[in-house]
C-alpha cells in the first residue's frame, strides 16, 4: 500500500481517537450531573453525542467501536429517561468505547459477534434486562418505520430475546456478517433494496446464508413481490395475524 495512504489513514485515526475522546468525556459529564436529577436535558444532550460520534466514526477504520457505538446510539433512541439503571447502562458503553480508544481500535483477533452481546441490553417496561441477557437470544430488525421497530422489539423481549435496529440495508449486510445474529427480520420496503434484495443477498453469503430470515409484510404470501423470496424465508404480516406469524417463525427457526 502506498505510504501516503498509510499516513493518511493513521492520521485519520488519530484524529477520531482525539475527537471521539471529547465525545466520551463529553457524555460522562452528563451521565455525572444526571445521577440524582430528573433533567431530560441531559439525555437529548447524551443522544445528540452519541449520533455524533456515530457519524465521524463511520469515516475511520474501527469496528469494534462503531459496532458499540450503534448499540450505544440504538439504546439512547429508545431510552425514555436517565433512572440508575439506564444511567449505568450507557456508562457501561462508555466505560467500554474508552478502552477502545486507549487499545486498538480494530477487530483484530476479537469475536465481534461475542463482542456486542455482552454489551447492555435495551430496557423494556416491566422486562427485567438480566432476562435477556440470559436467553442470549439475538435478533436483528431492519426496519426503517421506528414505530414499528419499537412493536417488534416489545414483542421480542417478552420472549426474552434481544433485539438491535438499523434503518438501512447495506449496514444490516455488514451487521448481519459481524454480529451473527440467531435470526433477522427485514420489512419489505426500505432503500435501495427491499427486503426480498436483502434476503436473497444474505442468502447468497456463506457468512449469513445459515442465519434464519423474515419479512415484514402488509402483503399476502402469495403476492408477486414475494415471488422472488429465498424458499426458507419467512413471511410475517402485519396486522392481525402478525402475532401468530411472528410465533410460527420463531418455532420454524427452532428460537428458543
Amino acid at each position: 500500500m502506498n505510504k501516503n495512504v498509510v499516513d493518511l489513514d493513521d492520521q485519520m485515526l488519530a484524529d477520531f481517537r482525539d475527537e471521539a475522546n471529547d465525545i466520551i468525556n463529553s457524555i460522562d459529564v452528563h451521565l455525572q450531573n444526571a445521577r440524582g436529577k430528573s433533567d431530560p436535558a441531559h439525555l437529548t444532550a447524551i443522544q445528540r453525542e452519541v449520533f455524533n460520534l456515530r457519524y465521524k466514526g463511520k469515516s475511520v477504520a474501527a469496528p469494534l467501536i462503531n459496532l458499540t457505538s450503534h448499540r450505544l446510539a440504538d439504546y439512547v433512541t429508545t431510552c425514555k429517561e436517565l433512572n440508575e439503571g439506564s444511567i449505568d447502562d450507557i456508562q457501561a458503553f462508555v466505560d467500554k468505547i474508552q478502552t477502545l480508544l486507549e487499545g486498538d481500535m480494530t477487530a483484530g483477533g476479537t469475536d465481534t459477534a461475542e463482542f456486542v452481546r455482552e454489551l447492555p441490553s435495551k430496557r423494556a417496561p416491566d422486562i427485567d434486562p438480566n432476562w435477556l441477557k440470559q436467553a442470549n437470544v439475538e435478533a436483528l430488525l431492519v426496519i426503517p418505520q421506528r414505530s414499528m421497530a419499537t412493536i417488534l422489539e416489545r414483542e421480542l423481549a417478552a420472549c426474552g430475546y434481544r433485539s438491535s435496529v438499523t434503518q438501512t440495508s447495506f449496514e444490516a449486510i455488514e451487521l448481519a456478517v459481524r454480529t451473527r445474529p440467531d435470526f433477522i427480520i427485514v420489512a419489505k420496503t426500505i432503500d435501495e433494496l427491499s427486503g426480498v434484495d436483502l434476503a436473497n443477498a444474505l442468502q447468497a453469503m456463506p457468512k449469513t446464508r445459515a442465519i434464519p430470515t423474515a419479512v415484514l409484510t402488509s402483503d399476502a404470501p402469495n403476492h408477486p413481490s414475494l415471488q422472488d423470496l429465498p424458499c426458507r424465508t419467512a413471511i410475517i404480516r402485519k396486522g392481525n395475524a402478525f402475532g401468530e406469524d411472528l410465533a410460527e417463525a420463531l418455532a420454524r427457526f427452532n428460537i428458543t
